[in-house]
Order: C-alpha cells, then structure tokens, then sequence
C-alpha cells in the first residue's frame, strides 16, 4: 500500500472516530505525544480535554472534501475541509510520522474558514 493510501485511509478512521464520538476508535491513530491546537483560540489543549470533548459526543453529521495529503520521507501532512451544517466549514491539519511500518497523527489544529 502507497503512503498516500495509507495516510488516507487512517483519515477516514479519525473521521469516522470524530462522527462516532470514539476515543476507543482514535487513540490507536495517535502518537502517545500527541498535540491538538486549537486554530480559532490558539490554545494547546491537554490530551485529557481533547478525550472529553470527543468522547461520547458523536457528529454523524461530520463530512469532508478538499483532502490534500503530502508526504516528505517519514514525515507526512493532511489537510481536508470539514463540515457539520451546510455552508459551516472548517478546515484541519494533522501531522504524522512514520512509526515502524505505519504512520501515527503527532499533531492537530483545527480552525473555522471564513464565509464567503
């Protein structure tokens, strides 16, 4: 499997853990160092508030498009447009790095796009 197949598919499983609200489904995406920043404050949240405002809140709703994945050696960003209510988009970056012979998320940040 290329890396960029790869990468897309672990995509889809942080995706799918965010429309199911499952720790349980995330956490073996992510790095045990993972970071979330938070694009609209620019605040760095805890591992501990990333689990509580995921866990048990499921967005069935949660669709993507505009996905971009780009990979330089053992280190890879994906980027996708999000959105729950049409017209309400965001848009995320997660970094990854190549661990053994896969890939874990190290690092998130979210943040609203404007409407235009």
């Amino acid at each position: 499997m290329s890396d960029v197949h790869a990468l897309s598919d672990l995509n889809e499983r942080f995706i799918e853990a965010f429309r199911q609200g499952s720790w349980a489904l995330l956490e073996p995406i992510l790095s045990p160092s993972f970071s979330y920043l938070d694009g609209a404050t620019g605040e760095v949240w805890s591992q501990e508030r990333y689990i509580d405002a995921l866990d048990g809140h499921p967005a069935p709703a949660l669709a993507i498009d505009q996905l971009a994945v780009h990979v330089d050696g053992d280190t890879a960003v994906v980027s996708a447009r999000t959105t729950r209510k049409p017209g309400q988009y965001r848009r995320y970056v997660d970094t990854y790095a190549r661990r053994g012979d896969g890939w874990l998320c190290v690092h998130a940040c979210v943040w609203p796009l404007s409407e235009n």
